[in-house]
This record gives structure tokens, sequence and C-alpha cells, in this order.
């Protein structure tokens, strides 16, 4: 049985590489989003038409394919999970801020991302027009990269803050023993001195 350290560093790699998956799936439609979320006024009847059909593409995704990123995004909140079952009293915060933008981007994809898409079959875009819905399309990727891209700063400052800990209780602890053993020295130097005392 692994120790509950190393289920850390193991739950920490799982978040990394889960998040570093996912922000490379959803930027690469970043070539497609660009144009309209990024310079609207130049942007073409061409531009829209390639994005929406770029996301009409997307929709005929196979299944095996969407499992795979299900899979990866659940291990993500597993590695979280792990962590967050005993964390850091000093830095459980960020360990659960973490897990919640976490989510947040999971939801993001949920309720913009993939409606979105379904929209871009049916025409359907509800108050907005269809040029209105592939830009928040568009600028709910940017979201949920941006999303991700804290959860990656958040694990990094974890990191450096559980190795600085580290390094300053070892410092602590090497002080510590350097001051018993100059306090034991000392003791033993005056208990001999006193023992010379006697034998004089």
């Amino acid at each position: 049985m692994l120790p509950y350290k190393a289920l850390c560093s193991l739950g920490s790699a799982l978040v990394l590489v889960s998040s570093s998956f996912i922000m490379g799936v959803f930027y690469s439609n970043l070539a497609y989003d660009s144009p309209v979320i990024f310079t609207p006024s130049s942007t073409t009847e061409a531009d829209f038409a390639r994005t929406l059909a770029h996301y009409q593409f997307l929709n005929e995704t196979g299944r095996p394919l969407l499992y795979i990123l299900a899979f990866i995004a659940f291990l993500g909140i597993l590695g979280h999970l792990v962590r967050i079952y005993k964390p850091n009293p000093d830095l459980k915060l960020f360990e659960y801020a973490s897990l919640g933008m976490y989510v947040m981007g999971i939801c993001v994809f949920i309720t913009n991302i993939k409606t979105g898409i379904e929209c871009s079959l049916t025409h359907n875009w509800g108050e907005v027009s269809e040029q209105q819905g592939i830009a928040v399309i568009g600028s709910s990727n940017v979201i949920l990269l941006a999303v991700f891209f804290g959860v990656l700063l958040l694990q990094g400052g974890l990191w450096w803050a559980s190795y600085d800990l580290e390094v300053r209780m070892q410092q602590f602890y090497a002080e510590e023993a350097k001051e018993k053993a100059a306090k034991e020295k000392a003791a033993a130097s005056a208990k001999g001195k006193g023992k010379g005392k006697k034998n004089n």
C-alpha cells in the first residue's frame, strides 16, 4: 500500500495530465474561434461559415472519443479527491479552489460548448443570432482554457508551497538537532569538569 504522500503525488500527476490533455483538445478550436472572437470587425461570412462547419463536424465525433475525454476528465477529479482527503491545513483552500475551478471548467463545457455544438445542427440559437451563438461557443472555449490554466497554476503553487515547507522543516529539524547536540556536549563537558573538581 502506497503511503498517503505518494498518493498525493499521484493525484497531482492525474490533475496535471488531465488538465493539460483537456486544454490541448480545446486549444485546437482556437484556429476557428480566433477570427470570430478576437477580430470581429474584420470577420467575414466565410469565417463564421468555417467555424460553424467545424462545430457541426465535431458533433459527429464518435462516442469512443467522447468516452476517452470523459474518462480523462474523471481522472482529474479523482486526483483532486485524493489530495483533499487529508489536505494540508495551511494549503487546503488552494486545494479546494483547484477542485472548484476544475469542476467549473467541466460545467462550462456541458452548459455552453456542448449545448452550442448541438445548436449548430438545429440552428436554434434561442434569443441570439447564429453569429452571436458561434461567438459564444468560441468565448466559452477561451474561458475553459483560462479556467484549466488556473488549475495548472494552482497545482504549481501547491507544489512549490509544499516543497518550500519541506525545506524549511528540514532546516528547522537540523538546527534543532544541532542545538540539542550542543547542549548535550555542554552538559557532558560541565559534568566532566565537576568530576575533575571532586577528584582534586
